[in-house]
């Protein structure tokens, strides 16, 4: 029995291990094994009649569950019954009590309508009857004795007295009232400087509630704008400490960016004043110092060029905050520094290019004991004296008279290369301070034509003689017209 009872139940098996054993059990005689049927019979009889008796035990306990079951969902049932009825007398009850919020709200908002209708005049008049205390003070000859403008602890409420009593006293006669409204507009100018400096003196605490409490105060004086100069000045003061002001800039804006947003209700007007002042106070004054000195040119150019690069890309970062302007507006600000040294810069520049480069010619040509000769042709009439002198040699034509001075060539690999890259940084700085209607365009075609001529001539002098004579043989009327190109393009920009 205990084994039908195991759970799971395998029939098959079950009726395996039973056969199993019933063989095993039967009787060996002389070694010999003899199955017995009738044993197997009687085994599975039982067997049977076992299953039965525990099925009908089991149909016993399904019937018991079924009826415990049954009660229960009876009981059940009648609870659920109950819990409706509860629950519908208690929305019954809810439906009632929101009629009769719903009643006295209403009869609430009645009355407070009423009573604010009441109490807007009695707010007014009280409020009236105040201003007229405070004001009679005013009137009184000899220093003022009310508290509230005596007790420094009571700045914010004399502010909001003292703001409202100058109002009304613009529309007073002067001719009754002169002497109150005087002393009414010395309060008022002292209490706008006492908020000013309580508002300077909370931004050196980093108090940014008591900063926006002032600056609405103040929102309603004619000096808010100096409240807004003081916040500017305060967080400048101390934020340019080292000798690079541009470095100062982005990390200073960023944070009091922040502080802008907390403490004023116009912070993208503030942010544009702020930045106002760095270009006209900080940028200006460096720049200024920095281009002062212009007896060094090559040091002036290089010094505007460095200064107006950095300014341009601050000006792009800066970008990232709301200032409630056009995008033009920085643009403008960089203008308005350097516009006096724009002006000049294009005559500058191209004065020291033909300077420099005709030092550099005449200091070549010392090194070599030469006295340079003062030809129509111009100053590349040496090197066209070389190239003709060597395509004459190897073609046996008499190209042109030709003085020969020792075999030496004046050709200089270093000078070429020195006349070059002053040209590349010549129209570098041309490119970014010059504008396209501000000098003629061939000017700056002649920078370009220079730095190609350039270019070809150190080409050449890179090129070994026998290579140039093989290259060009057939081309002789090129060489020369090149050459002659060459040569004048560096008589108009030298």
């Amino acid at each position: 029995m205990k084994e039908l009872e195991q759970d799971p139940f395998d029939p098959e098996e079950f009726v395996e291990r039973l056969a199993w054993r019933t063989v095993n059990d039967t009787t060996k005689d002389s070694g010999k094994t003899f199955f017995d049927p009738t044993i197997v019979h009687e085994t599975f009889l039982q067997a049977i009649k076992d299953l039965q008796i525990l099925q009908e035990r089991q149909q016993k306990k399904c019937d018991k569950l079924e009826t415990a079951l049954k009660d229960e969902e009876a009981r059940h049932m009648l609870e659920v019954l109950e819990l409706q009825e509860r629950n519908k007398h208690s929305i019954d009850l809810f439906h009632q009590l929101d009629e009769r919020i719903n009643f006295v709200a209403t009869k609430v908002l009645h009355l407070g309508d009423q009573l604010e209708s009441v109490n807007t005049p009695r707010a007014r008049a009280v409020e009236a009857q105040k201003l007229m205390r405070h004001f009679s003070d005013f009137l009184s000859p000899g220093p003022l004795t009310d508290p509230i403008f005596t007790d420094k602890s009571s700045l914010d409420e004399a502010a909001d007295v003292i703001q409202k009593l100058h109002l009304i006293s613009q529309e007073l006669p002067s001719e009754k009232f002169e002497h109150a409204k005087k002393k009414i507009a010395i309060k008022y100018d002292e209490i706008e400087r006492n908020l000013i400096e309580e508002f300077v003196r909370a931004h050196n605490r980093e108090d940014a509630n008591r900063m926006k409490e002032l600056a609405s105060v103040l929102a309603h004086f004619k000096g808010y704008s100096q409240c807004i100069d003081a916040f500017i000045e305060q967080s400048q003061m101390g934020s340019f400490g080292g000798k690079d002001v541009f470095q100062d800039v982005i990390p200073m804006c960023t944070k009091y960016h922040k502080l802008m947003q907390q403490v004023f209700t116009n912070p993208e007007q503030v942010m544009a004043k702020f930045v106002l002042n760095i270009y006209h106070l900080r940028l200006q004054k460096y720049a200024v110092a920095k281009l002062a000195d212009k007896t060094d040119p090559d040091k002036y150019l290089r010094n505007l060029y460095d200064l107006y690069t950095r300014t341009v890309k601050l000006s792009t970062e800066l970008k990232m905050f709301n200032m409630g302007t056009d995008d033009t507006y920085l643009a403008k600000l960089t203008r308005n520094i350097f516009q006096k040294y724009l002006d000049t810069y294009i005559i500058i520049e191209t004065k020291a290019f033909r300077e420099k480069s005709a030092a550099l010619l005449i200091e070549y040509y010392e090194s070599k004991n030469h006295q340079k000769k003062q030809l129509q042709s111009g100053g590349f009439q040496e090197l066209r004296r070389d190239l003709q002198a060597v395509l004459g040699a190897r073609t046996n034509i008499n190209i042109a008279q030709i003085e020969n001075y020792g075999g030496e060539t004046f050709l200089s690999e270093e000078l070429a290369i020195a006349l070059l890259q002053r040209s590349k940084l010549a129209f570098q700085r041309c490119q970014l301070l010059s504008k396209s209607d501000d000098i003629p365009v061939y000017k700056v075609y002649q920078f370009q034509k220079v730095e190609l001529n350039l270019k070809y001539t150190f080409s050449m002098l890179s090129v070994n003689v026998m290579q140039l004579y093989g290259y060009w043989k057939n081309n002789l009327m090129t060489v020369l017209y090149l050459l002659s190109y060459l040569q004048q393009s560096m008589e108009i920009v030298c």
